[in-house]
């Protein structure tokens, strides 16, 4: 696989769960992690379809599951949700005790309401697994890249 710049990029030997919201812009996510990773595993709210549920079927994929150390949390662009949100990531750590970095996702907007949600969140993850960098949270887009005008909340989350 070659990158933007003709260079061979050799994708990772891992597996990544991608966890996304309904109405999250995941696809263009796991367009772009398949160029990065060989497996990528995805669970996606279906639309209507109820927290408890989606959160339900999220722990029948955790449990099939076998080692996975990449998890991608795509969120939808409302806020307000920080509750369902933090139930989802805290079955995914508990789920997957292999995982060793997790990728916040608000899409590409940086002004999205979910952005700072999620950037509380993955700071008060980091704290309640004590801070001791087993896991790492960042906040990116969808193509990986940094989100404008984040830089600040990305740096807090991943110290």
């Amino acid at each position: 696989m070659k990158n933007k710049r003709g260079r061979r990029v050799e994708r990772r030997e891992e597996t990544c769960l991608l966890v996304a919201e309904s109405g999250a812009p995941w696809t263009e996510c796991a367009a772009w992690l398949s160029t990065q990773t060989r497996d990528v595993e995805t669970v996606v709210q279906l639309p209507n379809e109820p927290p408890s549920t989606f959160q339900s079927r999220l722990q029948e994929k955790l449990r099939r599951l076998g080692a996975v150390s990449t998890a991608v949390f795509v969120a939808g662009s409302t806020a307000n949700k920080l509750t369902v949100r933090s139930s989802l990531m805290r079955a995914v750590l508990g789920g997957l005790p292999g995982v060793r970095r997790v990728v916040l996702c608000p899409g590409s907007d940086a002004q999205a309401p979910a952005v700072h949600e999620l950037a509380g969140l993955s700071l008060t993850m980091r704290e309640l697994l004590g801070g001791s960098g087993a896991v790492t949270f960042s906040l990116e887009g969808p193509r990986g890249e940094p989100l404008r005008g984040l830089a600040h909340l990305a740096a807090r989350a991943a110290a």
